[in-house]
């Protein structure tokens, strides 16, 4: 316990050195807070890779994965379901994958949500400008910033969470995507009670996700079957428009006019 709490200590201290610096060198708090975030996520890329690859990996073994699971599919008795994760784990070990790096990024982002909510309330006692775009104080909690504040900010928030949530377009696994899918609106009630400032940092992280998805489609798209499936889609959609008929097919022409004879 004493560990985690000097870790903590540590992690804020880092957050108000890279704070300040910001602020000391041209940056309202607002914006330092949005370089803050920026940096962080620079600095847990290792981590974002290895997800990736982690994902990559999981949908590549995806169809033995649905085997084994189909193989005992209608046995609900503890003995087969501990059988079924023994078996998952060793195919995961066999293959190399490990099923976890996919929340690295996250679980690596939680210490600095709480980090930076003690900074910005306790810690930082700003004599600058702290407003940032519409907003008056980045610093005080968002449920005291005013009705239309709040609400905007609610909506901004649960609109970036859910694009970069389901912009996981390659998880297959419904109830995974109906997870990410409420999951912003549990969250709610946790971002009224935090300054403002902490809202900015979650909704530029989410942002930042969102472009970093959209490279990883252009990138990385062949590594998952989902994307694949889009893309062929897509694909398919324009191979039926009248100027990209099908494959193996001839686009008809209508007649050409025939010619008059000219008279002698």
């Amino acid at each position: 316990m004493i560990e985690h709490i000097i870790v903590l200590d540590q992690l804020e201290a880092a957050l108000k050195a890279i704070l300040t610096f910001y602020n000391n060198h041209g940056l309202t708090w607002g914006w330092a807070i949005v370089a803050l975030t920026v940096t962080v996520r620079i600095l847990i890329l290792p981590l974002t890779i290895t997800q990736l690859r982690s994902m990559a990996a999981m949908q590549r073994i995806q169809p033995k994965v649905k085997t084994l699971q189909n193989s005992y599919k209608g046995k609900n008795d503890r003995e087969s379901k501990a059988e079924m994760q023994q078996k998952l784990m060793a195919l995961y070990k066999e293959e190399g994958v490990n099923p976890f790096a996919s929340c690295l990024p996250l679980l690596a982002q939680f210490p600095v949500f709480i980090a930076l909510y003690r900074v910005l309330r306790y810690q930082i006692h700003p004599t600058g400008d702290t407003s940032f775009l519409w907003i008056n104080d980045i610093f005080v909690n968002l449920n005291k910033a005013g009705r239309p504040t709040e609400v905007a900010i609610i909506v901004i928030y649960i609109a970036s969470m859910l694009g970069s949530t389901l912009l996981f377009s390659f998880i297959q696994d419904k109830q995974q995507k109906y997870m990410f899918a409420v999951m912003p609106f549990f969250f709610v009630f946790f971002i009224i009670r935090v300054p403002i400032g902490v809202c900015i940092y979650w909704i530029t992280t989410n942002l930042w996700t969102i472009a970093q998805q959209g490279v990883v489609k252009q990138r990385m798209g062949h590594h998952f079957e989902a994307i694949k499936r889009e893309r062929a889609a897509q694909e398919a959609a324009k191979t039926r428009t009248s100027r990209n008929p099908k494959k193996g097919e001839v686009e008809k022409k209508p007649p050409a006019p025939a010619r008059r004879k000219k008279g002698r």
